[in-house]
């Protein structure tokens, strides 16, 4: 085949805020009604603090109808064909276009401040969306259920269950635990067995941080410095926790965190868990493993590599490890690189050899979420990018 087949694992799909109502159970309406304009008003407020408003009235001038992918399947498969992508894996939406999960149950996932039980609501509000979404077009729609699993683990595995039972291909977990049992206790192995078992690819996603005040100097400097290490904090519980030794089979992708520092916090760990005259005095925490981080990393890991995919990202690849690494658009965020995919593709793969094309943009892919591939190549000789485009 003379085009290379595109899978982007990193994608946003989402229903307008007042449509969640249909996914909800109904006994939440009445909250669902109260709660609608307040979710409004906050997402109005969140960008006006992270200096959105002007750069995304320009962005939906230049976007036009192609914003509405976030829940049309049909404008979304226009869309994505545009780009030369066959398959997408599908995150929740939030500020772009107003149509984040209600209840607090979008990309952010705070275990505080919410009500838990319209939290869950929220989240299988989207799930019930996503799954009918996905199942439109199962070859090209690769789905994630969200999962509050910090706050009743028997809850939470009933709607892991639920997801891979109705064609889901993995879950979005909370990266901040607040005050909740981190993810290296014992109690949540249910999860992570049945997550292994069955392939279901656990995720964190970027976004997720602390309740910063905005109003103050330098707020947005501190969280462009520390987004990506709050979305990846749970790595470390799961791999000093010794959840990677107990479950090699488990599958956990990190999405959309700028990928330059990775070999550094790879290194770092590998230091830290090495015998060393200043870690000994902080006796065993490392027995229990039998391959340095590093080496779980680059078995059990991938990382969906968007938005801020440039010419640092593609120059740490091989330090990530290359089967690690997972291209993505970010389709339909302002800061991916939809309308001007295949530009930039071009501009920051040009000259990367083949081989290591066919696994960053799919290869990896296929691998970590067990794709049709037959059925993809299908798809990548009608709209994927022309090979010669990067030689």
């Amino acid at each position: 085949m003379d085009r290379f087949l595109i899978v982007s694992t990193d994608g946003h799909a989402g229903l307008p805020m007042e449509r969640y109502r249909d996914y909800l159970d109904s006994k939440y309406h009445a909250a669902f009604d109260e709660a609608l304009p307040i979710q409004r008003e906050m997402t109005r407020q969140a960008e006006e603090f992270l200096l959105l408003s002007d750069f995304n009235d320009k962005w939906r001038e230049d976007a036009g109808d192609g914003l509405a992918g976030a829940w049309d399947g049909s404008v979304r498969n226009r869309v994505i064909d545009a780009d030369g992508v066959a398959a997408e894996v599908l995150f929740p939406d939030g500020i772009t276009e107003m149509n984040a999960p209600p209840f607090g149950a979008g990309l952010a996932l705070k275990p505080w401040g919410i009500d838990p039980e319209l939290q869950w609501a929220g989240a299988r509000a989207h799930n019930r969306w996503i799954a009918e979404f996905c199942k439109e077009d199962p070859v090209r729609r690769i789905g994630l259920a969200i999962v509050l699993m910090l706050y009743d683990v028997d809850e939470a595995l009933r709607e892991v269950k639920w997801a891979h039972e109705n064609g889901l291909k993995g879950i979005l977990i909370p990266p901040l635990m607040g005050d909740k049992d981190a993810y290296n206790h014992p109690k949540y192995y249910p999860i992570w067995e049945y997550c292994a078992e069955n392939g279901l690819v656990v995720h964190t996603h970027s976004g997720p941080s602390p309740d910063y005040d905005y109003t103050l100097p330098g707020a947005i400097g501190v969280f462009v410095t520390e987004f990506a290490w709050w979305a990846a904090r749970p790595l470390w519980f799961l791999i000093f926790g010794g959840v990677f030794e107990k479950f090699p089979k488990l599958k956990f992708a990190l999405t959309e965190v700028s990928e330059f520092w990775i070999p550094h916090m790879l290194e770092l760990m590998d230091v830290r868990a090495s015998v060393k005259h200043t870690s000994g005095k902080l006796g065993d925490f490392r027995s229990h493993l039998t391959m340095k981080p590093s080496e779980y990393f680059r078995r059990n890991v991938w990382v969906g590599a968007s938005a801020l995919f440039d010419e640092g990202s593609t120059a740490v690849r091989h330090e990530i490890g290359i089967e690690n690494v997972m291209w993505g658009t970010d389709y339909p965020h302002p800061e991916g690189s939809w309308p001007h995919t295949k530009e930039k593709m071009e501009a920051y793969l040009k000259g990367v050899p083949e081989n290591e094309l066919e696994l960053m943009l799919s290869g990896n892919a296929v691998n970590c979420y067990d794709l049709d591939v037959d059925k993809l190549n299908v798809i990548a000789e009608r709209i994927g990018p022309v090979r010669s485009a990067f030689a």
